[in-house]
C-alpha cells in the first residue's frame, strides 16, 4: 500500500508539500499541486479519511440514523439526504437500528468513534425517559427529522400534520363521508399523536366528531391494522372511510378487507397521510398526502451545515435557539375513495 512518502518521492517534493496539497492546510502553487496530484494517481495513494479528520480536528462525514431502512419513508429520506449532503461536500455514514432505542444510543456512540461532524436523526422516540437518555448522548450538531423530541435542543424538520389532517378531512367531507375511522400508531410519538389529533380536531370543527371506538391507537404493525379492518367492517354501523397514517397500516387494512371479501373503495374508502405508495403495487391506488422528501432532506442539510459553520463563529451566533420547520404536503387524489350519499352514514 502506497504511503504519503511514496507520493513525495514520486513528485520530487517534501512530505509537507504533499500534506498541504491533500489537506489544503497551506498555500501550494498550481504547478506543485499538479505534480502532487499526478504522483498520487501514479502510485495509487489513497488518503485515510479517519486519520485526516483526526489531524484536522474536523470531518466531512454526516451520520444518518433511522429506525428501519426497510420502511419506504426512511429509504426515501436516506436517498435524498445522500444527494443533499453530497451537494454540500459531505459524505454520509448510515445506521438503521430496527426501532430499538438501545441500539440507537449505541449507533450514536459509534458515529462519534468515526468522528462525524454532525447527525441527522430520525428518532425512535421509544422507551421510558427517552429524551433524558438521548439528549446527553449527542455531542455534535444535530437535526431531527419526522418526529419531535420534546425539550431537545436541536433543529428539526417535520411534516405539517395539522394541515395534512385538514386536507384529508376536507376531501372526505366533500365525498359525503361522516362516519370515519382512524388507524394510528404508538401514542407518545409526535407524528402519530399529531395526525390522529389533527383528524379529531378537523372532524369536530366540521360537526362530525370521531367516535371513540373508531380511533385505533397502537396499531403501527401490518397485522394490527389487518385485525382493525376486520373489527371495523364486522360492525353493524361500520365506517364509510378509513384513514391510515403510514404505508404499513395501509397494506394491513387492504389485506384485512380482502380476507372478508371486501375491497376499497367499493365497500369502504381508504386515505392515508403517507404518500409513498407509488412503488407498493396497491390496488386501488391510494389517495394520500404527497410528502416532498427532497425538500425535507435539503432543509435538514441546510440547517445542519449552518450549525457546523457557526461552530467557529462568535458565541452569540452559536447560541441561536433551535428551530422547528414544518413542511406542507399536498393531497394527491387517486382511486381509493368514492362519493357516497348521506343515507350510507
Amino acid at each position: 500500500m502506497s504511503t504519503i512518502k511514496d507520493v513525495a518521492k514520486a513528485a520530487g517534493v517534501s512530505v509537507t508539500t504533499v500534506s498541504a496539497t491533500i489537506n489544503d492546510s497551506a498555500p501550494v502553487s498550481a504547478t506543485l499541486r499538479a505534480r502532487v496530484n499526478a504522483a498520487i494517481a501514479a502510485v495509487g495513494y489513497v488518503p485515510n479519511p479517519v486519520a485526516r479528520n483526526l489531524r484536522l480536528g474536523r470531518s466531512r462525514q454526516i451520520g444518518l440514523l433511522v429506525p428501519d431502512i426497510a420502511a419506504p419513508y426512511a429509504a426515501s429520506i436516506a436517498r435524498s439526504m445522500q444527494v443533499a449532503l453530497s451537494d454540500k461536500g459531505y459524505s454520509m455514514f448510515f445506521a438503521s437500528n430496527g426501532d430499538d432505542p438501545v441500539r440507537e444510543l449505541a449507533d450514536i456512540a459509534r458515529m462519534g468513534d468515526h468522528q462525524v461532524a454532525g447527525l441527522v436523526l430520525f428518532p425512535t422516540c421509544l422507551g421510558e425517559n427517552y429524551a433524558r437518555n438521548i439528549i446527553p448522548a449527542i455531542k455534535v450538531p444535530t437535526v431531527i427529522i419526522d418526529r419531535v423530541i420534546e425539550g431537545a435542543p436541536f433543529d428539526c424538520v417535520v411534516d405539517d400534520n395539522a394541515l395534512g389532517a385538514r386536507l384529508i378531512v376536507h376531501h372526505l367531507l366533500q365525498f359525503g363521508h361522516r362516519n370515519i375511522a382512524v388507524i394510528a400508531g404508538r401514542t407518545g410519538i409526535s407524528v402519530s399523536d399529531e395526525r390522529i389529533a389533527g383528524i379529531r380536531t378537523a372532524m369536530a370543527e366540521a360537526g362530525h366528531p370521531i367516535q371513540d371506538d373508531f380511533a385505533y391507537t397502537h396499531h403501527q404493525r401490518e397485522d394490527q391494522a389487518f385485525r382493525a379492518a376486520q373489527d371495523l367492517m364486522s360492525r353493524h354501523n361500520r365506517p364509510t372511510a378509513i384513514v391510515t397514517i403510514n404505508t404499513v397500516q395501509t397494506r394491513g387494512i387492504l389485506q384485512g378487507l380482502k380476507s372478508m371479501g371486501l375491497k376499497a373503495p367499493d365497500d369502504v374508502s381508504l386515505i392515508s397521510f403517507d404518500g409513498l405508495h407509488y412503488s407498493a403495487g396497491f390496488d386501488p391506488e391510494i389517495t394520500s398526502l404527497d410528502q416532498d422528501i427532497p425538500a425535507i432532506a435539503e432543509a435538514a442539510a441546510d440547517m445542519l451545515t449552518e450549525r457546523l459553520e457557526a461552530e467557529s463563529a462568535p458565541a452569540g451566533v452559536r447560541a441561536k435557539p433551535p428551530r422547528q420547520l414544518r413542511l406542507p404536503a399536498r393531497l394527491i387524489v387517486r382511486s381509493s375513495c368514492r362519493r357516497i350519499d348521506q343515507s350510507q352514514n
